[in-house]
């Protein structure tokens, strides 16, 4: 995957921080500290003795992603309208810079030009699962497999299909496979993985039926191992990201 055209970048750089003197989008203190929430590499507003312009900045703060964090970072910032100083750009605008986005990363006009799935989302309402633990192991299995389960249902209906609604975790990462092409494997070793994805969604969905906190156990026991519920969490963050990854990027980056 290429970084994103300096023109692109510019075109979102001036939506968000004005030119010509005009007020738009973000401080130049917001700009970093929006920046950094995908990379560490970004460097915080006092870094800076001599305060650059904020064009200059969210060029600078945007040019130290990598092309994955940068297409996150700018599509986040036109999906939805974040907390800013001035004016924050119109939805017109916003979904016009949008299209362009998506143009650049995948020609495909495929309900992905404006796909709800957001990995740093994911990542968030992943580590929400991961801080049930302590207190609920099996709040937090069922957490992750929902979390996975929603996932999967979003990515099969921006792919223009319907999801399967029996309520086979299986089912569902088979046909998101598909959908997005990575179901037919031509060699062993890429074959190996999509069975290993299975096994994992299979694993996860009988430990959830079995010991989550939907249905219960016999006697009214619950599953108290933390050590098993942070096994399944990592296990449904791991097949999630990847599928993630295919939805939008499909299975070669560029």
């Amino acid at each position: 995957m290429h970084p994103i055209p300096r023109d692109l970048a510019d075109k979102f750089a001036v939506a968000f921080t004005g030119k010509s003197g005009n007020k738009a989008g973000f401080s130049a203190k917001e700009i970093t500290e929006y920046f950094t929430q995908y990379s560490n590499l970004v460097k915080p507003h006092d870094h800076y003795g001599i305060n650059p312009t904020r064009y200059d900045l969210f060029i600078e703060s945007c040019y130290s992603l990598n092309p994955k964090q940068q297409y996150y970072a700018l599509n986040d910032l036109v999906w939805k309208e974040k907390s800013s100083r001035y004016s924050y750009p119109k939805e017109d605008d916003r979904r016009t810079l949008r299209e362009q986005l998506h143009a650049f990363i995948s020609p495909d006009p495929i309900g992905i030009y404006f796909s709800q799935i957001s990995e740093p989302e994911f990542r968030e309402s992943w580590m929400t699962c991961i801080t049930r633990l302590p207190s609920s192991p099996a709040s937090a299995i069922t957490a992750a497999r929902t979390l996975l389960e929603s996932l999967l249902k979003t990515i099969i209906t921006e792919r223009n299909q319907t999801p399967d609604k029996s309520g086979d975790l299986g089912k569902l990462l088979r046909q998101a496979q598909d959908s997005v092409g990575f179901d037919k494997a031509q060699d062993q070793p890429t074959h190996q993985i999509i069975s290993g994805m299975s096994s994992v969604i299979q694993g996860l969905a009988a430990i959830s039926n079995n010991a989550g906190d939907r249905h219960g156990l016999v006697v009214g026991q619950s599953i108290d191992d933390p050590g098993l519920a942070q096994l399944c969490i990592h296990a449904a963050g791991t097949v999630g990201i990847a599928m993630i990854e295919l939805h939008l990027f499909g299975a070669e980056s560029k």
